[in-house]
């Protein structure tokens, strides 16, 4: 009985040792503070110019308004606006595209959606200017450091004739809503 009982102090005295007597179980920590510099993140962004958009038909001299313009299969309207393309930070890449809904029918008759929907499905989108690439399937601006430049956005709606006789009856007297054609600019 004697050993059972200087066993169980010996293993009393222990634990307590191994607790230091406090309670409590610390390891050692410390932490210290890098230079690691700020960061700030890019940006991107498109801006019309202050000088207004010219359309010109069929390469005709430009204009500032084709309201009221009886468009006819065969014709080709092209919108033109200088703008103000920012595209700051190294390996940043974005594309210019033409918001298809923005050609938009005056109202909701059956002949002005037609029109509305035909000249919007051949509508292309051109850019020229500093950092812009443009090819056949896209139109794109390279960025780097502090790129901010004037670009200009030309927007080209054919109004094709068909081979089909009467194909485009339905686009007759239809009416569309050019005055807020819309670009984007979206990183890729």
């Amino acid at each position: 009985m004697k050993t059972i009982v200087k066993g169980t102090i010996a293993t009393a005295a222990g634990v307590t040792l191994l607790l230091g007597g406090a309670g409590t179980f610390a390891l050692w920590n410390t932490s210290a503070e890098t230079a690691g510099g700020t960061i700030v993140s890019g940006g991107l962004e498109v801006e019309p110019s202050a000088r207004a958009a010219t359309w010109s038909v069929n390469g005709g001299a430009p204009q500032e308004s084709i309201a009221g313009y009886p468009i006819v299969p065969g014709d080709v309207v092209v919108y033109s606006r200088d703008m103000t393309v920012t595209a700051h930070g190294d390996g940043l890449n974005a594309s210019f595209s033409l918001d298809p809904s923005s050609i938009e029918p005056s109202s909701s008759s059956a002949s002005d959606v037609a029109l509305a929907d035909y000249l919007s499905s051949t509508a292309q989108l051109t850019a020229t200017g500093d950092g812009i690439t443009t090819t056949p399937t896209a139109v794109t601006v390279t960025g780097r450091d502090g790129l901010e430049e004037d670009v200009t956005v030309a927007v080209t709606i054919e109004f094709p004739k068909s081979t089909t006789v009467g194909f485009e009856n339905a686009t007759q007297l239809g009416s569309v809503d050019l005055g807020a054609v819309a670009v984007t600019l979206t990183q890729i």
